[in-house]
């Protein structure tokens, strides 16, 4: 326990040296998109392909990949149903009902959530799990969501899954393939490589505290952000922790300790920072949207040890 909440604390102080950098102008605002790039192009599809390649292929992997892709939608069309719920008892307008219902579902899997596992089991098996986790998170950003941002979008369909084909879909694919046919990188190419890809939870983190930075703290203290909190970092996660649990113990449903770590802990992570840009771009609240990144992110810092300390409970 004292490992995982150092990792934590880890975490935090990496966003706070980031948001320090941009307060004293060290970084400036182009250093954001730098780094989102840096970090989406180069370094987390190296971290991905990378780990998966170390892997070896065993039926067990097999069986909990497909249990990871079922769970998935599970959850996140239960907590899609619990915004839009939380959005009608509150009342809000379709500008701000949306963001509040996606934000229930859409977590920050890519800049916390794959560093964050990654550092709380190494081994590559955990990154797994989480690529698969985000590639079903993608399948339904790139065509539910961005409908639901801007319903008058054209480009529906195949237009919007076209975007499911980007730099880490390619990694999970590629490292997929490696690891199904025992190929491996050459020892140089994945000390670079790897080297590389070790370096995307220094990068996220300081791109996730030039966000905080960027917030208003005045600006948060609303009810339906707190309510949407709650929801995404513990109401949900401990019901899906529990439900799984008991469907693995009473249910012999063969899912194993890594796979079922990873699922609650990513459904237990704080809003999406992509649904800012998103929001932004197609004339969502974007406002909102950065709002409830900053309220989860920050109590994210004291749910997610939490989290982790009741999936040690109930498997103990």
């Amino acid at each position: 326990m004292n490992t995982i909440i150092d990792q934590i604390l880890i975490l935090g102080i990496l966003a706070g040296v980031g948001a320090l950098a941009f307060r004293f102008k060290i970084l400036e605002e182009g250093a954001k998109g730098v780094i989102e790039k840096l970090v989406f192009y180069v370094s987390l599809p190296l971290l991905i392909v990378t780990k998966l390649s170390t892997l070896e292929f065993t039926s067990e992997i097999l069986r909990n990949a497909g249990l990871v892709i079922i769970f998935t939608y599970a959850i996140m069309f239960s907590q899609l149903l619990l915004g839009k719920l939380s959005a009608r008892i509150f009342g809000l307008a379709r500008p701000q009902g949306v963001i509040h219902s996606l934000h229930h579902m859409l977590g920050n899997i890519v800049f916390l959530g794959f560093p964050l596992l990654d550092a709380l089991m190494p081994g590559g098996e955990a990154l797994l799990y989480a690529a698969l986790y985000q590639l079903v998170l993608n399948t339904i950003l790139w065509s539910y969501g961005v409908i639901q941002l801007n319903p008058d979008n054209k480009q529906k369909g195949f237009g919007q899954l076209k975007k499911l084909v980007n730099p880490n879909t390619i990694a999970l694919s590629l490292g997929l393939a490696m690891m199904l046919f025992s190929l491996r990188f050459p020892p140089l190419l994945l000390k670079a490589f790897g080297g590389m890809g070790s370096t995307t939870l220094y990068l996220a983190m300081l791109y996730i505290g030039i966000l905080l930075a960027q917030m208003k703290v005045k600006e948060v203290f609303k009810f339906s952000i707190f309510t949407l909190s709650f929801n995404k970092l513990i109401l949900s996660p401990v019901i899906f922790l529990f439900l799984i649990h008991a469907l693995i113990k009473y249910l012999s449903v063969p899912l194993n300790t890594t796979a079922f770590t990873v699922l609650i802990l990513e459904s237990a992570m704080p809003a999406m920072t992509i649904l800012v840009l998103l929001a932004k771009r197609f004339g969502a609240d974007d406002s909102l949207a950065m709002k409830n990144f900053f309220v989860t992110t920050v109590l994210s810092l004291i749910s997610l040890p939490f989290m982790l300390y009741l999936l040690q409970w109930v498997q103990a």
